[in-house]
């Protein structure tokens, strides 16, 4: 996306200037040049998410909650990954549910 728009900005921006022979290459290597910046700085945001979900599971598999093995992961991670837990119980449910009725629906057109 970051490229794309760079791409468009750069045509738009070089598209009209009489000094310019061949505004492809430019706008080719801006483009280029942002799509790298843009993946490696996705990169280590990704990185960084990663890092917080394996703490997170260390600290669940080391720690119980009980005094003197309290969870190091803060409160709000905590209900976050649990309400998250939650969500998906809830969207297989729906997804059971959906088939079922499916195929009760297909066995009751015969």
């Amino acid at each position: 996306m970051v490229a794309i728009i760079t791409g468009i900005l750069g045509y738009f921006m070089m598209k009209n200037d009489a000094d310019l022979q061949y505004w492809a290459v430019p706008v080719l290597i801006a483009s280029i040049f942002a799509f790298a910046v843009a993946h490696t700085f996705f990169s280590v945001y990704e990185i960084g998410i990663d890092t917080i979900f394996v703490c997170f599971a260390e600290d669940e598999t080391i720690n119980d909650g009980t005094p003197g093995r309290e969870y190091y992961m803060s409160k709000n991670l905590m209900q976050w990954v649990d309400n998250s837990g939650e969500a998906l119980k809830n969207l297989r449910k729906r997804k059971a549910q959906q088939k079922a009725q499916a195929k009760a629906g297909k066995s009751g057109d015969v």
